[in-house]
C-alpha cells in the first residue's frame, strides 16, 4: 500500500506560479506562461565548496538563462543574494567544537545586481544568458563574517540566491515558486549552496561510521520510487563503496543493511589516497536521514529527511 499512496503524490498536474512584489505564491495553469518568468540553470560547477583556510582560491560559477516567455521584453535585472547557514551548532553538546555553541547564521545580503543589458543572447536558444562568478573571499567579505570566521565550521553553507526582476516590479525567486519550476520542468533552482570545507592533502584513513534511518520504515528509496543506489563513496584508487538500507520494492544492487528502519555501516578508507568523494543520490519520499562519523568519532555530516541529491561535504576541519 505504501507504494500506491506515495505514487498518488505525483499525480497532480504541473503548475507554476505567478510572482508578486510581496513574493506570495499564486499558482496558474501552464497555458498562462506569459505571466511567468524563470532563471534556468544551464551549467553549474560541482561540487560547490569554499576552502576555509584559503577562500580566495575558491570560486562558484553558474550560467543561467533568463526566460520571461515574451522574448525578453519584460526582463529587467537579476539580483544576487548571499547568506550563511550555520549547520554545526553545538546546542546539545554533540560535537567537540568549543566555538560552535551559538548559531551565527546570517540572513540574505545583496551581493550584486546584474541588469538585463549585461546578459548576452545565446546562439543556441536565442535567450539571454549570464555567467555568474563569485569568489570565496568576496562572499565572506560581503557577509561581513570577519571576526567570526574562526567560528565558521566545515559543513556550514554559503547560499547563493538569485531573484529575477521584471519591468513591472514582479519578483521570481526560490521563495515564491514551486517544485515544478525549480526541478526538472524548468530547471530553475534560483539558489545554490556552497559548502565550507577544509581541504586536506588526503582523506583521513580509518573506519567511518554511517548511521542511517528511514522514518517510514521500509528502507531507502533514493533516486527512484522503488529503491535506487545508496550513499556512494568513490576512492581515488578506483574503488567504489555503497551503503544504505535495503528497499523491499526492488532487488538491491549493492550490499545494503537489511533493516527497513535503521542501520549502521562501516566505510573503511585506506591510507595513501588523494581523495574520497561521498555522494547522496537523493530522497524520493522525504524519509531518509543519516549521520557520518570520522574515525576520530567526530560528527562530520548530518542529513535530515528530504535532503536533495548531491555531493556530501564532510566537516574535516577538526580532523
Amino acid at each position: 500500500m505504501k507504494k500506491i499512496n506515495k505514487l498518488l503524490l505525483f499525480l497532480p498536474a504541473l503548475l507554476v506560479v505567478v510572482a508578486c512584489t510581496d513574493e506570495e505564491k499564486n499558482p496558474f495553469p501552464l497555458d498562462a506562461l506569459d505571466q511567468a518568468a524563470v532563471l534556468r540553470t544551464i551549467d553549474v560547477v560541482s561540487p560547490r565548496n569554499i576552502n576555509k583556510s584559503a577562500p580566495e582560491g575558491s570560486n562558484f560559477f553558474v550560467e543561467v538563462e533568463a526566460d520571461d516567455f515574451q522574448g525578453g521584453t519584460r526582463f529587467a535585472s537579476m539580483e544576487v543574494y548571499l547568506s550563511l547557514l550555520d549547520n554545526f551548532v553545538d546546542v546539545e553538546g554533540e560535537t567537540e567544537t568549543e566555538l560552535d555553541d551559538e548559531d551565527i547564521s546570517i540572513p540574505d545580503v545583496l551581493f550584486t545586481t546584474v541588469p538585463a543589458s549585461e546578459f548576452t543572447i545565446s546562439t543556441e536558444s536565442g535567450k539571454p544568458r549570464y555567467v555568474l562568478n563569485i569568489n570565496g573571499a568576496d562572499a565572506i567579505s560581503t557577509l561581513n563574517i570577519g571576526d567570526d570566521l574562526p567560528r565558521v565550521d566545515g559543513g556550514d553553507i554559503i547560499r547563493v540566491r538569485l531573484a529575477m526582476i521584471l519591468e513591472d516590479g514582479s519578483v521570481y525567486t526560490s521563495t515564491n515558486v514551486n517544485g515544478n519550476v525549480t526541478g526538472q520542468f524548468f530547471a530553475s533552482g534560483f539558489q545554490y549552496d556552497n559548502t565550507i570545507v577544509c581541504i586536506l592533502d588526503s582523506p583521513p584513513a580509518g573506519d567511518y561510521t554511517v548511521v542511517m534511518q528511514d522514518s517510514y520504515g521500509d528502507g531507502w528509496q533514493t533516486s527512484n520510487t522503488s529503491g535506487g543506489p545508496g550513499i556512494t563513496i568513490t576512492l581515488s584508487n578506483g574503488d567504489e563503496i555503497q551503503v544504505g538500507l535495503c528497499s523491499p520494492y526492488e532487488t538491491p544492487g549493492y550490499p545494503c543493511i537489511d533493516d527497513p528502519s535503521q542501520g549502521t555501516a562501516t566505510v573503511t578508507i585506506p591510507s595513501g589516497l588523494t581523495s574520497a568523494d561521498w555522494f547522496f543520490p537523493g530522497d524520493a519520499y522525504g524519509e531518509i536521514s543519516f549521520q557520518i562519523y570520522a574515525p576520530s568519532g567526530n560528527l562530520i555530516a548530518s542529513y535530515e529527511a528530504g535532503s536533495a541529491a548531491g555531493p556530501i561535504p564532510l566537516n574535516l576541519c577538526n580532523e
